[in-house]
């Protein structure tokens, strides 16, 4: 549930920071996972999203070249670029550096930290134990 609801968030950032119009409601969910409100209309802003832990989430990236770090930044050390569609799996969503874009993605302050790329741990691949990338090119 928890990461269900983690994934909608995301996708509601992501999706925000491409339209405009006015806020949409966000469903809550009932205990049985029925939603109580329905969403109004598009959103001109990113939703603030408050940094949460995540239980092993799953993103996908939507741009190429995503640039993978050893900190919440965008001048901490390149461990890896990955591809369109590469798969992280993320196990908390944090607080870090701003960030702009280029021609994908959204700008934003919200970082992944990732223990797997590809389904191989980061620790294997590169002798870090975790990861960060930019949540704004994922999905």
């Amino acid at each position: 549930m928890l990461r269900r609801l983690i994934v909608v968030g995301f996708a509601a950032v992501v999706i925000a920071g491409c339209g405009s119009g006015s806020p949409t409601a966000v469903p809550s969910a009932s205990p049985g996972g029925v939603p109580t409100t329905a969403p109004t209309s598009a959103p001109t802003e990113a939703p603030i999203v408050e940094p949460t832990a995540a239980t092993q989430t799953t993103m996908t990236a939507i741009c190429n070249a995503v640039g993978v770090r050893k900190q919440a930044s965008s001048n901490g050390a390149l461990i890896v670029r990955i591809g369109l569609g590469a798969e992280v799996r993320v196990v908390e969503v944090v607080p870090g550096d701003a960030y702009e874009v280029g021609a994908c993605g959204s700008a934003g302050d919200i970082w992944l930290k990732i223990d797997q790329i590809a389904g191989k741990s980061v620790k294997t691949l590169y002798g870090v134990p975790v990861a960060y990338a930019a949540a704004g090119f994922f999905k």
